[in-house]
């Protein structure tokens, strides 16, 4: 009898065992999937409750899809909107245009290279708010910015104060600091390059542009879409800075959906229209990525 129970206790404990194994994969991600629903799946759940209320001095009621009706046809949301992705444009465009141009400087050898490295991670490491009021110092009347411009006007530029000109103001300084991610990533792709690929492209008489486009772009075509796909993301959360520099203005000029999301929940508190903003721009980002890597032909 005791020999039968060990058995079947043994048989038991090696079907677990099998079970365990067949299954480990799953088993190892399990902490991850937790950390994912904690910190994704529960706020977006959570959002998505709360879009579907109306807050008021009375309470919150159940106003389902209104919320997303009154946002999509008022023109303050399709103008923030539009503010984001011009925000969203010019920042991307000098970010990746030079961090491609400075890991490519860097990957040729230059003198003191893990000297500039360093130094130009400096701006990556310090938070935005900090980064704006860096900033926010260099753009006074009379300061820095205006002392080196100075031959080229005729007195103080009001960076922040003028609508024509602040959104761009605001470019600045997240250019300043997200450039060198750019450049970290595609160096980092530059340099997983063979080099007895490119001696192979050269043997073959291959000029310098021709091994960039045929040799070097198809190593790092991930990588760029990644840091595009990244960098479109980061621009479109901006808040930090516009916070700190103008609180939207002048004038609504620089009114980023972040900060029109903001202004909805902790200016009028009305919750249920900040999560519906909220929600509309996760499902936009998720269209821009989705775009990316379709029209690239990428995967990850």
């Amino acid at each position: 009898m005791s020999l039968q129970s060990d058995t079947a206790v043994g048989g038991r404990y090696e079907s677990a065992l099998l079970w365990v194994e067949d299954h480990l994969r799953w088993i190892l991600t399990l902490p991850a999937l937790a950390v994912l629903a904690a910190f994704f799946v529960y706020p977006v759940g959570r959002a998505l409750v709360l879009s579907l209320y109306q807050f008021d001095a009375a309470g919150r009621q159940f106003v389902g899809f209104e919320n997303y009706v009154a946002i999509l046809t008022a023109g303050a949301f399709w103008q923030s909107l539009w503010i984001t992705a011009k925000f969203m444009f010019f920042a991307v465009s000098f970010e990746v245009g030079l961090g491609i141009a400075i890991a490519f400087v860097l990957n040729s050898k230059v003198r003191f290279r893990g000297l500039i490295q360093t130094i130009g991670l400096v701006p990556l490491v310090i938070s935005p708010t900090v980064v704006a009021l860096l900033w926010q110092l260099l753009y006074q009347n009379g300061g820095v910015l205006d002392s080196l411009v100075a031959p080229l006007t005729n007195g103080p530029v009001p960076w922040l104060s003028d609508p024509s000109i602040a959104l761009y103001a605001l470019v600045l300084p997240d250019v300043w600091q997200m450039t060198p991610l750019v450049t970290l990533i595609v160096l980092a792709g530059l340099q997983s390059v063979p080099d007895h690929v490119q001696e192979a492209a050269m043997m073959d008489g291959a000029g310098r542009m021709r091994r960039l486009v045929d040799v070097t772009l198809p190593y790092i075509k991930e990588l760029v879409v990644l840091v595009l796909i990244l960098r479109v993301i980061g621009t479109m959360r901006v808040f930090a800075k516009v916070f700190v520099l103008t609180r939207g203005g002048p004038a609504k000029s620089t009114e980023v959906i972040s900060m029109a999301m903001y202004r909805e929940a902790f200016s009028y508190g009305n919750y249920g229209r900040a999560s519906t903003m909220a929600l509309l721009l996760l499902l936009i980002a998720l269209a821009i990525t989705y775009a990316f890597a379709t029209v690239s032909e990428v995967e990850f």
